[in-house]
């Protein structure tokens, strides 16, 4: 009986951490649901995965994005800001 109430809190507690993170990252990013937003992210993702990128993805993000991404530190700040660029359209 301890054993199936602990499989139970187990998967309850999974389940809210699951919506929570959902939530948080449309909450984050809420044009993430929108078809426009994903592929404008996943066209640069792909673009830029053999180190060049061309120029009408370099155009089609703003200049003060563009500075934003060249001085990052690392790659998972410059995929967060390629997804605030596309997901947020500041």
């Amino acid at each position: 009986m301890n054993k199936k109430k602990s499989k139970i809190l187990f998967i309850k507690y999974s389940l809210f951490l699951f919506i929570g993170f959902t939530l948080g990252v449309g909450v984050v990013w809420p044009g993430i649901i929108k078809e426009t937003g994903r592929s404008c992210f996943f066209k640069i993702i792909k673009d830029g995965s053999d180190g060049n990128v061309s120029l009408s993805t370099i155009f089609s993000i703003s200049p003060n994005y563009l500075l934003r991404i060249k001085n990052a530190k690392n790659d998972y700040v410059r995929i967060l800001m390629i997804g605030d660029f596309c997901f947020r359209k500041f």
